[in-house]
């Protein structure tokens, strides 16, 4: 009898054990990652070109991000993001005069933040090394560049909310049991609505502008599984 109950308790211990590694493992289908990198302008966003109406004379930039993902399989999840971008512009020239200086305007930067959410798939290309394909789209407060000339406010800032659609890709590694370093590519994309109140001396006191802005965001950080 003495054994047998020593048997039964050894099952009992062995049986909790095994639950609380299962539910180690179930537990562990969380990732936060932090992660900030260059944030590169394309297309009309990063054109000069005067005759180009949504050139957006953006500059490579900074992208910061914090990313939650929830894998309820090993292969497929859901994740969310919130996001700070900020890109200053190149100098422009509006007139070149043959005789005397050429006159520029200045553009501050392009700035905007957001929240998204959407589908992620999940790959193991090898032990410990992940690669991640993301699909979200979402919501952005865009900040379109004041505009000067000497010193002088020709063109008022604006806040406009416009959707983001976003996507990118990944790699994870896991540098220990609940650690990951980071390093991954994403596409942004999202065309605001500006409201420019122009200065007095112009003869057009406002005027509606829609701005596409596509960045290639290239970034890279650390994250924890839990």
């Amino acid at each position: 009898m003495k054994k047998l109950l020593f048997l039964f308790a050894a099952l009992l211990l062995g049986a909790a054990a095994g639950a609380q590694g299962s539910v180690a493992k179930k537990e562990m289908r969380s990732l936060l990652t932090f992660h900030a990198g260059p944030s590169f302008p394309v297309g009309d966003f990063s054109s000069t070109n005067f005759d180009n109406e949504h050139a957006g004379f953006a500059k490579t930039g900074l992208t910061l991000n914090l990313n939650y993902t929830y894998q309820f399989q090993k292969i497929a999840g859901v994740t969310g993001a919130v996001f700070y971008n900020r890109n200053n512009t190149k100098k422009t020239i509006l007139l070149a005069v043959e005789e005397g200086p050429d006159v520029v305007l200045h553009l501050d930067h392009w700035q905007f933040y957001g929240i998204s959410a959407g589908p992620m798939l999940s790959f193991e290309l090898a032990p410990e090394l992940f690669t991640d394909l993301r699909v979200m789209g979402g919501i952005a407060n865009a900040n379109s560049p004041e505009i000067t000339y000497e010193g002088m406010v020709m063109a008022k800032e604006d806040w406009s909310i416009a959707p983001v659609i976003q996507g990118g890709l990944n790699l994870r590694y896991n540098a220990g049991n609940r650690f990951f370093v980071y390093t991954g590519v994403d596409y942004l994309y999202l065309k605001p609505t500006f409201n420019y109140v122009y200065a007095d001396i112009t003869e057009f006191p406002s005027q509606e502008i829609k701005q596409k802005i596509s960045l290639l965001n290239v970034s890279a950080g650390v994250g924890i599984r839990f």
